[in-house]
Formats: structure tokens, C-alpha cells, sequence
């Protein structure tokens, strides 16, 4: 009987040991951070060849505070500076393509804050459709890479046989987008007029772009 209960005892003893042992063996995930704040997470075996110190603080406050949203752009080539360029452009591309998808949600949210606002029907449908129109050309700035208000935060590659991935991150400052204004008259002049109707034109783009972070490895992490 007790030398049953050794060997019982030794076999749970190596299988605690084996499986320690493997789990140390696997490769930790790994991440861009800032003071050991957890920012993006990286595949484990990229090499991560830029990160922006001059926005380091403010991407680590964003993160504390659960309001980063950022975006991720890839390229495929030799791992040179234009492929990292075109990762920058895609990267772009994507907060467009993810405004584009998410214009009902904006005109929702322009009707909800006219809510409170004393206007009549005809007059509300002229106001939501300015700023779906401003919401649009805003899109297309981001679309051009000619928004002030996202930055390159980060940049990595990951070889693949003999490719190599290139990736950047663009970080999207809520304190920033308004140098948008700055940018296109257009959009200047359709934001004046909304905000005399009622409407805050950046908070509700905010508000879209917030749920951008929704299954991202911002969540992940």
C-alpha cells in the first residue's frame, strides 16, 4: 500500500515537473509597451524597429485610461522603408474603411443630440445629412493619409520564408483630430455650421472610432 501511494505520489510529481516545464518552454506573448504598459500585441517572433518616444506618455495614458483606439497596417515585400510607408497607408485605409462602415451609427448619434435641440423635421434631415457629408469627407482625408489627428506610433516585421511582413501602427488622438479643422475648409466650414445647430461634430466621430478598439488586441492583451 505505500509503495502504491509513492509511486502515485512520483507519478503526479514528474507530471507537475513535465508540464512546468513545457509551459516555460513556450514562448511568452509579447507586446509593444511603455513603461511596462501593455500597448499592442505583436507576433512573438517580430522585431519591433520603431516606437515613437515623443508620443510615448500620451500612448500610455490613452491605454490607462481605456481610450486608445489604433489601427493596424501590413505590407508584404523586402522589409524596406516604402514597405513600410505602404503598411502606414493601409493602416489608414482601414480607420476609412471602418468610418465607411459605420455612417448609420454616425447619423444616429447627430439625431440623438438634436434631440435636444428645437428644430423641425425638415430642418433636422438637413442637419444629419451636413454631418454624414462632413462625417464623409473626413473619411476620405483618413483614405489620403492627410488626417493630423493619427500618428505612427509603432513599427515591426515578422520574416516569413522569403518574405518579409512589415507593420505600423497609427494611433488615433481624440485631442488631436480637431487640427482637422486646419486641414480642409470644407470640413471647417460644415463643423462651424453644426455647432450653431447643436451638433459636436467630433464627439460623436470619437464616439464611432471608440468602437473600433472592440476585438483588437487592445482587448486581447
Amino acid at each position: 500500500m505505500d509503495n502504491t501511494l509513492t509511486w502515485v505520489l512520483v507519478g503526479v510529481l514528474v507530471a507537475a515537473v513535465v508540464v512546468g516545464g513545457i509551459f516555460l518552454l513556450m514562448p511568452k506573448d509579447k507586446y509593444i509597451e511603455v513603461d511596462g504598459v501593455k500597448v499592442w500585441k505583436v507576433p512573438n517572433d517580430a522585431e519591433i524597429i520603431f516606437v515613437d518616444q515623443s508620443k510615448a506618455l500620451s500612448v500610455k495614458t490613452l491605454v490607462q485610461k481605456g481610450q486608445l483606439i489604433a489601427f493596424e497596417g501590413e505590407a508584404q515585400g523586402l522589409g524596406t522603408t516604402q514597405d513600410r510607408e505602404k503598411a502606414k497607408i493601409r493602416a489608414y485605409q482601414k480607420i476609412a474603411e471602418f468610418l465607411n462602415a459605420k455612417v448609420t451609427t454616425f447619423a444616429q448619434l447627430v439625431e440623438g443630440q438634436l434631440q435636444n435641440v428645437q428644430v423641425s423635421g425638415s430642418k433636422k434631415q438637413e442637419v444629419v445629412s451636413a454631418s454624414v457629408d462632413a462625417y464623409k469627407r473626413v473619411t476620405e482625408l483618413f483614405a489620403e493619409g492627410r488626417v493630423s489627428g493619427a500618428y505612427e506610433f509603432a513599427a515591426w516585421k515578422v520574416k516569413r520564408d522569403n518574405l518579409v511582413y512589415t507593420y505600423v501602427l497609427l494611433v488615433y488622438d481624440p485631442a488631436q483630430i480637431l487640427k482637422l479643422i486646419e486641414v480642409d475648409a470644407l470640413v471647417k466650414q460644415k463643423v462651424d455650421e453644426l455647432g450653431k445647430q447643436g451638433v459636436n461634430f467630433f464627439e460623436n466621430l470619437n464616439a464611432v472610432l471608440q468602437e473600433a478598439t472592440k476585438g483588437t488586441p487592445m482587448e486581447k492583451k
